[in-house]
């Protein structure tokens, strides 16, 4: 077996066992209590799936050894990832105007209803 196989099933089997002590990390940070912090809770959890993602894309996928254009790509994608991940918060906090009206089929628009009660009874008894 020349030395080059040698050293890549070297690399192979670190990066396994490197996996196997991330999972162990992945079921342990599901059992810690982070004082109700949720965002402490999902930032614990995703940087542990970065690191692993890294891994296996840089070794199994051999991305560690491709030209910039890769990791430019790479990059706009995480970007856009952490926009879209973000983006429903945003919206519940209203820093993005959600619209006042849906547009549905066949041209219907649905409106959100207002709190004026259109439909009072007064007078009609």
């Amino acid at each position: 077996m020349s030395s080059d196989m040698k050293h890549h099933i070297k690399v192979y089997r670190n990066v396994f066992f490197a996996l196997l002590v991330l999972t162990g990390f992945t079921v342990g940070a599901s059992y810690v209590e982070f004082g109700g912090i949720v965002w402490l809770a999902v930032g614990v959890g995703l940087a542990i799936a970065f690191v692993k993602g890294y891994l296996v894309a840089a070794n199994f996928m051999h991305l560690n050894n491709e030209k910039s254009f890769i990791y430019l790509t790479l990059g706009i994608t995480m970007i856009c990832f952490i926009i879209l991940f973000f983006m429903p918060t945003i919206w519940h906090s209203d820093g993005l105007r959600s619209p006042s009206s849906i547009p549905m089929q066949n041209g219907e628009i649905y409106e959100k209803p207002s709190d004026v009660d259109h439909h009072s009874h007064e007078g009609h008894h």
